[in-house]
């Protein structure tokens, strides 16, 4: 909001060991807040509005921290903010004012208790820097106005051999992505300190590979330590260009992340809390946190923050998001959440992250749905950011019970072994599908065993599961595992090289039998390179293994098909007809008979923006809380692709074009963007597609519409508007999956 630039320099205030510590230019004093029984819409809206929330517990309490003006806007809005901190409260909370106890460590005291703990312990620690701050790339490129912020990314990891890489399950600790959240650092420093010197942890340091990163942000770590500012949130990326860090910098570490980065619950405007930054990975934080994901196979892992006594797991980056292993995720943090103690009775509570609100770009969502890691956010402490340093050992203490549980997880209903070359005994990289997991939820990149060694774990909860093992180039084995709660599931296996054959066919046109020439036959599930069909309409892939795959066949003027096709114990020869494209390019005038519109505004045809011709679909000019949509609906006779032409401009993350199948919707797209072409694959059957542009309550951006052109449909035939269903007249009532 426009406050935060209106931020006032402070004089210096007396700290207790004598320094000053002066606040940056352009923080200004700010309070914790809270609103009681907030309405459903209300966060949203205060969101919107560039608020900073703090935590929130539908119909319970919404918490946020605000400026004297922004307090006096929600009290001129009727609404009732209780005051809960204020800022002279944090700073006696970590130390900054007289009487107060120390109980948070800074950068240079971790870096110090860091190394000392790898000298006490040699045999079973390592420390590796594993990236830069922000600060520290831009005092490296001359930027005088960063010295005092060179930092580097600290992780040590404990193991009997801590200096390679072995054949056993790593688990991660995340402390302080958020400055202002400092309580994460103690229990990540607390939890190390405990795994070295407890007998108990023996056996984990044996057979477990554990890293602890005691601070992702060390740059907005200090800017909180040092007094500078204790509200701050992002790092501290110089969004202004004033060659130094003040009140209208930084990006939020946890809304950078790459797997759906910049959707909802993430800002575009730099000066938001939640900004996300220009791009996925953008910040050196995030990618040094990226690279040491995906370097390792990492199990499962926690990410400390704070505030509001919850655990929480993926998805978060859209409401409704169901993550494939969602029960075995969901019974983990059951587990976790029941084992911590609040601080005012009771014990932690457990959800999936958009229950509390969505969020994207976030750390669980990349380490689960890039890598399959188990992972989850712990927002530890009752009713503040950073609690009094007296009640810090107590919240460390009680969360390691939690911390144990996802340590051991892998000791249990997991399914594991190794996967090699049944000639070679080379690991293979194969993928474990298992029935009723994989094939439910959103989107999750597939599980597969690590190259090193050819290991994979699945966590699962107790059952019988038919699991298939497929690897290119291998036969593919299928079995049924039994996953008992008391110990792992171990299937190693031994996969044989299957024999290599010819697919071979004729493309032609399905009305006239004309061979198609230069149509591209592509297989969707193998790592071939694709081919067009000669002037005879002939192709050939070879050197292709036994085993059943996906051919997509398309070419200019034709509708693109899909088709399973098995390639068995002889070369295989497929003959592929070819329907005419459906094509919708709005050249007309005025559309036709296929189509139906909802909502406040039926879309229009207009010649001012077209991505082909001279012409493309508008959506209507609509109000505040009103859509437009458009729909068709067709009989697929044959699976294939619908592909379009889109373009947006409208407020960026608020303001959506949805493409929809049946209801479900497959993609949105908001801001400014410029024409693009996507491709959605198509099943048989009657379906009806549909494209929503919707405003929220408040706010204008670009020309506040979205545009389509060129619509290719999937071979079928179109049925007429009027079969259409009565819901579409009425206004679209949308199903969003993803």
């Amino acid at each position: 909001m426009t406050t935060i630039t209106q931020r006032l320099v402070f004089a210096g205030l007396l700290l207790v060991v004598g320094l000053l510590a002066q606040r940056a230019q352009g923080a200004e004093d700010k309070t914790l807040v809270r609103l009681e029984a907030p309405a459903s819409a209300l966060l949203a809206a205060l969101q919107k509005e560039g608020f900073d929330i703090a935590a929130y517990r539908p119909g319970k309490y919404l918490d946020l921290v605000v400026t004297a003006k922004e307090r006096a806007a929600l009290e001129a809005r009727g609404l009732a903010p209780i005051l809960r901190c204020t800022t002279e409260d944090v700073r006696r909370n970590l130390g900054l004012a007289p009487l107060a106890l120390p109980g948070y460590r800074s950068y240079a005291a971790v870096r110090a208790e860091l190394s000392a703990l790898t000298a006490a312990y040699p045999n079973i620690t390592a420390l590796y820097d594993i990236g830069d701050s922000r600060g520290k790339e831009y005092a490296t490129n001359g930027m005088a106005g960063y010295t005092a912020y060179q930092h580097d990314l600290w992780a040590l990891k404990v193991s009997d051999n801590p200096r390679t890489e072995e054949d056993e399950p790593n688990i991660f600790y995340l402390g302080a992505h958020h400055a202002r959240e400092p309580i994460g650092t103690e229990i990540v420093m607390t939890l190390l300190n405990l795994v070295l010197t407890n007998a108990a942890f023996a056996a984990d340091i044996t057979n477990k590979q554990i890293w602890f990163v005691p601070i992702v942000n060390p740059d907005g770590h200090k800017i909180v330590y040092d007094g500078s500012d204790v509200w701050w949130r992002k790092n501290i990326r110089d969004n202004n260009n004033s060659g130094g860090w003040n009140g209208g910098d930084g990006v939020d570490p946890n809304r950078n992340y790459g797997f759906e980065w910049g959707g909802d619950g993430a800002s575009a405007t730099p000066l938001d809390e939640t900004y996300r930054g220009p791009a996925a990975f953008s910040e050196p934080e995030t990618r040094a946190i990226k690279t040491l994901v995906d370097a390792h196979p990492f199990v499962a892992g926690i990410t400390y923050h704070s505030y509001s006594e919850l655990v929480l797991f993926p998805y978060g980056y859209a409401v409704g998001m169901r993550a494939p292993d969602d029960a075995a995720l969901r019974e983990l943090a059951v587990r976790m959440a029941l084992s911590i103690p609040g601080q005012n009775g009771g014990t932690y509570t457990p959800q999936a992250s958009w229950e509390l609100y969505a969020a994207s770009g976030v750390t669980d969502d990349y380490a689960y749905g890039q890598r399959g890691t188990f992972c989850y956010t712990i927002e530890v402490a009752a009713n503040e950011f950073i609690p009094p340093a007296a009640q810090v050992p107590g919240i460390c203490r009680n969360n390691i019970a939690a911390a144990v549980a996802l340590l051991r997880r892998v000791d249990s209903a997991t399914l594991t072994g190794h996967i090699r070359d049944a000639a070679s005994a080379a690991p293979l990289c194969a993928t474990v599908y298992v029935q009723g997991v994989d094939n439910t939820g959103a989107y999750r990149a597939p599980y597969t065993a690590e190259q090193t060694f050819g290991r994979y774990h699945r966590f699962l909860t107790a059952g019988v599961y038919a699991v298939t093992y497929a690897c290119f180039g291998y036969r593919s084995v299928q079995t049924n595992a039994i996953i008992s709660a008391s110990g792992p599931t171990i299937i190693d296996l031994a996969m044989v090289s299957a024999p290599r054959r010819t697919l071979a066919g004729l493309v032609r046109n399905a009305d006239t039998q004309v061979p198609v020439t230069n149509a591209l036959v592509l297989v969707t599930n193998a790592p071939v390179a694709a081919v067009q069909t000669d002037s005879g309409g002939s192709f050939s892939v070879t050197n292709l293994p036994e085993g059943m795959y996906a051919v997509r066949v398309s070419a200019p003027g034709y509708a693109a098909i899909s088709m399973p096709v098995s390639v068995g114990g002889s070369d295989t020869n497929v003959l592929i007809a070819l329907p005419d494209n459906i094509n919708e390019s709005f050249e007309q005038g005025g559309f036709n008979s296929l189509w139906t519109f909802g909502g406040s505004t039926p879309w229009t045809i207009t010649s001012a923006q077209h991505a082909d011709g001279a012409a493309a679909a508008r959506s209507g000019v609509i109000g505040d809380n009103q859509s437009s949509s458009m729909a068709a609906m067709f009989d697929v006779t044959q699976a294939g692709d619908v592909t379009f032409y889109l373009k947006t401009s409208s407020e960026s993350g608020y303001d959506y074009l949805r493409f929809l199948v049946d209801g479900v919707e497959r993609a949105k797209w908001s801001g400014e963007t410029p024409w693009q072409q996507v491709q959605y694959v198509i099943s048989t059957g009657m379906h009806t597609f549909t494209w929503h542009y919707s405003k929220d309550a408040n706010t204008v951006g670009g020309a506040d519409a979205a545009w389509v052109d060129v619509i290719a449909f999937p071979a079928g035939v179109p049925e007429p508007a009027l079969l259409l269903p009565l819901l579409l007249v009425l206004g679209l009532r949308l199903k969003v999956l993803g």
